[in-house]
């Protein structure tokens, strides 16, 4: 059976299509999304440490001691501190941006561009691009994260795939929200506030 004719199949079999293109602004769209909501851990770790190295280093400053050097040893501490901090907070709101030449080494093209199909039916999802497909049952996705304008599917924790709300070819965005968030369980993760329907 020809590419065509497995395509033509998939979406007559399917519940709901989904063509999304990909592009730079989508993919740092995501890397913003996953350090923010999904690896929130390790954001607001460095976030606290930041705050407490910045308030140690205010305590340095004004229980200064009275001698020459207790002050100005507390004072060298102090923009110790503070720059640590300061380094802990920019760590904490700085997200990877997408590298065109590193990916241009891995993949010998730029993926920024790159086009996924989505085929949902009753008992998995398959995703198919230029490189190849991925096939999984709803019970063996890591997760799926809704965000404002996305669908994030984690194939695994580290294996993500980026799906667009608004490219639906086959099915609508409300029914999907309702069928996946039913197949998945608790392994759908709302991150956004979705907007009442109009009736």
């Amino acid at each position: 059976m020809g590419k065509e004719n497995i395509k033509k199949q998939r979406e007559k079999e399917a519940k709901f299509v989904n063509t999304t293109v990909m592009s730079e602004e989508i993919i740092n769209k995501f890397y913003k999304f996953y350090a923010r909501r999904v690896n929130i851990f390790d954001f607001y770790s460095f976030l606290i440490c930041g705050v407490l190295l910045i308030i140690i280093a205010i305590h340095f400053l004004i229980n200064g001691s009275e001698y020459f050097l207790g002050i100005v040893g507390n004072i060298i501490t102090s923009i110790i501190l503070i720059g640590i901090g300061i380094c802990f907070w920019m760590s904490a709101f700085k997200t990877q941006k997408y590298d065109k030449k590193s990916m241009v080494k891995i993949y010998a093209e730029d993926i920024s561009n790159l086009s996924n199909d989505y085929y949902f039916d009753n008992k998995k999802v398959v995703i198919v691009n230029k490189y190849g497909e991925t096939e999984r049952v709803y019970d063996y996705l890591e997760a799926i994260y809704e965000a404002k304008d996305y669908y994030y599917i984690f194939t695994t924790k580290k294996n993500c795939h980026i799906m667009r709300k608004d490219s639906f070819q086959k099915g609508n965005e409300e029914e999907f929200h309702e069928f996946i968030k039913e197949k998945m369980g608790k392994n759908y993760k709302k991150r956004c506030i979705r907007k009442k329907r109009k009736r």
